[in-house]
């Protein structure tokens, strides 16, 4: 599996990207909202990616963080859903709104992404609604984001699960009590969640 390529962005077009990386060049699909989140033509980009293999080819979709990874991994599991439907849904809402939808059954939102109709909102919803507690995405600044999402990635590669850390870390930062280095960040949920398990 490719889970990332790191290279120098070789063409940005509207429904694909060609990656260069160790002299290869990676086309890559891409959902809408892609193209203003990338660099100019030439500078060195990192591409979140995603290998579907199918009888006669590979292909390759790219996102621009692993949010929208975990987002389109999820949609594959949705009976009816393929990858151009979850690309398109991608390219419709942040990983967060979506997320906002499903769990308060927002049909007619769902439905504003093209070629989502009523039954396919409907069937998002049912499928999606319990699931979602795994794939929470945190809601607040870029620069901010970016570090816990660091945090909940490392306790996830240490065997805990998104949906226990997640509200530690939310408790954490609305206390005030958050740390700038994501490893302090670390000790400080494992002794919150050491402490509420002692409860």
């Amino acid at each position: 599996m490719i889970a990332f390529l790191n290279g120098r962005l070789f063409q940005a077009l509207p429904d694909f990207i060609i990656v260069e990386a160790a002299g290869l060049g990676y086309e890559i699909q891409i959902h809408n909202r892609m193209l203003s989140k990338l660099p100019a033509v030439g500078e060195q980009v990192l591409i979140h990616t995603y290998l579907q293999v199918m009888e006669n080819e590979f292909k390759l979709y790219g996102f621009y963080n692993r949010a929208e990874l975990e987002l389109f991994k999820l949609l594959l599991t949705v009976s009816g859903i393929g990858a151009r439907a979850a690309l398109s849904i991608i390219g419709t809402f942040e990983p967060e709104r979506f997320y906002q939808a499903v769990a308060s059954g927002d049909e007619k939102t769902l439905t504003t992404v093209p070629g989502v109709g009523k039954k396919t909102a409907q069937r998002l919803v049912f499928e999606l609604k319990d699931k979602i507690g795994a794939h929470q995405t945190i809601q607040t600044e870029p620069d901010d984001n970016n570090q816990l999402e660091d945090v909940l990635q490392a306790l996830e590669t240490l065997g805990y699960n998104r949906s226990e850390i997640f509200p530690v870390l939310m408790e954490l930062r609305a206390q005030g009590e958050l740390a700038d280095r994501v490893e302090d960040n670390i000790k400080k949920v494992l002794k919150k969640q050491a402490l509420i398990g002692k409860k």
